[in-house]
């Protein structure tokens, strides 16, 4: 499987080291619009494949959608942050034209792939590339859902006083309880 991550900021590249280090994909496509930043990443990662025990193949590139022909799944991280002050709509106006973009380019080269939604706003630009390429819905994932339970968690956790994991739907309906030191935490 090949997989392309556009975005090789915070997000994109762990994204990339992710998918390197559990051995998803054969390749990651790691591609950023500011010269020579994803080659950098690319090769770090490249650099710890013997430390983290992974074999999958890392590249780099500097707007070159060619290197990405093929994909199975696109994940979209590019855009910018929202800034203080900032309105969602203003996000909206910036981001929506950069995601639509990408998504353009990604299957220019790679008519098939899955495209997986992480910019922000995320709800809006995952409607946008489907609105925008006329995918079927199922081709165009948006992360925002796991990636607010995982918050809600890590909240929750937090209030009660005991480690995010033990945090799990069957703890608020199982009858058993966990032995552990956690166990009357929640």
């Amino acid at each position: 499987m090949k997989v392309t991550v556009v975005g090789a900021g915070a997000v994109g590249a762990s994204c990339a080291e992710y998918i390197a280090i559990k051995n998803f994909a054969e390749e990651v496509v790691l591609i950023d619009i500011k010269e020579g930043y994803a080659e950098g990443k690319a090769m770090d990662l490249m650099q710890t494949a013997s430390l983290n025990g992974f074999d999958t193949k890392v590249v780099g590139t500097t707007g070159d959608y060619t290197k990405t022909a093929n994909s199975d799944v696109a994940v979209i991280t590019s855009g910018i942050p929202r800034k203080p002050g900032m309105t969602r709509e203003e996000l909206i106006g910036i981001n929506a034209g950069i995601v639509k973009e990408v998504a353009g380019n990604i299957l220019k080269h790679s008519p098939e792939a899955i495209i997986i939604v992480v910019s922000n706003p995320m709800d809006t630009m995952a409607y946008l590339v489907h609105k925008s390429t006329d995918l079927p819905k199922n081709k165009v994932i948006g992360m925002g859902g796991a990636l607010d339970s995982a918050r809600f968690k890590y909240r929750l956790a937090e209030a009660i006083g005991c480690p995010s994991i033990l945090i799990r739907r069957e703890n608020a309906t199982s009858s058993r309880r966990n032995k552990s030191r956690w166990s009357n935490t929640y």
